[in-house]
Order: structure tokens, then C-alpha cells, then sequence
């Protein structure tokens, strides 16, 4: 079963953006339906990837044949463009440790001057005996802040971003060793967001939970993580049995109606 909606179609999609394969526009390939004559100097050229009809130039007779690509297609191509969904989601994380990290160094440097200029509007604030309670509570919190505390934070937050941008970075060139990394740095981080909510309910926790839990269930189920149905080989064997290339190589798919190729346009 397929990720993709009814009707969508990931590899044409994919096309659009990235260019069509067509070994066919390159070299001749005897006994396989890679392309369609149209005159002398032009032809159809099949996609190997979205199956489309693409207007090519004839390639010369002494082009010689090469191994047939095989491009991403079906539930491996649907596969890693959720991948790519999740990389994009890790890449928010970096901005905003990497925004958290910028913060609390600014907050390092400037403490001091901080502390002088929140004492005095404390100060003030005791010999007015104005009620405002909550800003002398603030500024007394400021007062007593501790630098070295701020520079842990900040480097913390700053170890998080370096963290989430491994994740965003090889995740988005599909390297299975991130999926693993980004499943134990998740759920690393869950305890600390049920305590969260715990402390305080919002939308925004209860959904930024829920949308971790969606990523880890979806990479070790989907992607065979630690072993989980088949592991790797299962994976594998899944995929080949999505495709297949031998015939690909040597038919071109037909409609629901049976027709033949109809012409398509490159992106």
C-alpha cells in the first residue's frame, strides 16, 4: 500500500522538479520500449521514472547502450519524500536551538550591564513601594541570574542545533544511520515534553508530542528500524517486489483503457 493519495502521483510530481529519466534519449535499446520512432530525427522518449512520453532528438545510430537507471518510483520515492518532510521538520528545530543558543550568548555578554540597569529600576521600584510584583519579581530573577548558568544553557542549545542539523542534513539525502539517530534523539526528548505538559497543558506541547510520536512510529515501522518486520532485508525485499524493473525495461506501461504512449512535455 502506498503512501501517496488517490490520483497523485509522487513520481510525476518528483519530475517536474528534478527532470525525467530517458536512457532511451541517449542510445538505442533493441527489444525494449524505451522510445517511439516519430521521423528521422526525432522520437518519444519513455520516463523510467513517471512512465511519461517526453519529444527528444533521435540519438545517432552508433550510440551505444549502457546499463538501464533505476530511479526511485513507487513506495521507495513516496518513502523519501517523507523522509524529506521530516528533514524539513528537523531543519525548524535548528533555527529555533540556534536562535536560543544566539540568545543566551547575547544575554552572557551583556549580563552585567543587565544586572546594574534591573538593580536600579529595582531600587526605584522599593522606594516608590509601587505594587508592580511581578516586574520586581522578574528583576530580582535578573539580578541573581548566575553567568555561568546562561553559558551552559547556551551551549546546551547550541550542541541541540548542531545535533538537529546532522538529523536534517543526512536524513534529507536518505542515509538510513540518521533515521536511527533520529529516532533515539526523539525519544530522547519525550520525557521531558510529557513532563512538560504535565506542568502545563498547551496546544502546542500536546502537539509538538504528537507529532514526534507520529515520526518515531513511522520511522521504525515504516522504515523496519531495530530489526522491526524484517529489518533492512525486509525492507529491501518490500521494495523489490514493489517494482518491477525487468519488466519496466523492456515494456511500457499502459492505461486503464489500453492505450498506447501519449506524448508528454519535459519540465
Amino acid at each position: 500500500m502506498r503512501l501517496a493519495p488517490k490520483h497523485w502521483s509522487t513520481e510525476t510530481w518528483w519530475c517536474s522538479m528534478h527532470g525525467h529519466v530517458l536512457p532511451g534519449a541517449d542510445a538505442h535499446y533493441p527489444g525494449r520500449q524505451l522510445s517511439v520512432p516519430l521521423d528521422e530525427t526525432t522520437q518519444l522518449a519513455r520516463c523510467l521514472r513517471c512512465d511519461d512520453w517526453v519529444r527528444t532528438q533521435t540519438p545517432p545510430a552508433e550510440a551505444l547502450e549502457v546499463d538501464l537507471p533505476r530511479p526511485l518510483r513507487g513506495k521507495a520515492l513516496d518513502e523519501l519524500v517523507v523522509i524529506r518532510a521530516i528533514a524539513l521538520e528537523r531543519g525548524l528545530h535548528v533555527l529555533f536551538f540556534l536562535a536560543m543558543a544566539i540568545l543566551l550568548f547575547l544575554v552572557e555578554i551583556g549580563l552585567p550591564a543587565l544586572k546594574s540597569d534591573a538593580q536600579a529600576v529595582l531600587t526605584a521600584l522599593d522606594q516608590t513601594r509601587s505594587g508592580h510584583q511581578f516586574l520586581a519579581k522578574w528583576l530580582n530573577d535578573l539580578v541573581n541570574l548566575d553567568g555561568g548558568h546562561v553559558w551552559v544553557l547556551a551551549m546546551i542549545a547550541l550542541g541541540y542545533a548542531v545535533l538537529e542539523a546532522v538529523e536534517c542534513v543526512f536524513l534529507w539525502r536518505g542515509k538510513r544511520w540518521a533515521e536511527y539517530l533520529t529516532v533515539v534523539a526523539t525519544a530522547a526528548f519525550l520525557p521531558l515534553e510529557i513532563y512538560e505538559i504535565a506542568e502545563k497543558v498547551s496546544l502546542l506541547k500536546v502537539g509538538a508530542l504528537l507529532v514526534n510520536l507520529a515520526i518515531l512510529a513511522y520511522l521504525v515501522w515504516t522504515k523496519r528500524l531495530f530489526g522491526v518486520r524484517g529489518g533492512l532485508s525486509g525492507l529491501d525485499r518490500e521494495l523489490a517486489v514493489d517494482v518491477d524493473w525487468d519488466a519496466l525495461h523492456h515494456r511500457a506501461p499502459v492505461d486503464a483503457t489500453g492505450r498506447g504512449p501519449e506524448v508528454g512535455s519535459a519540465p
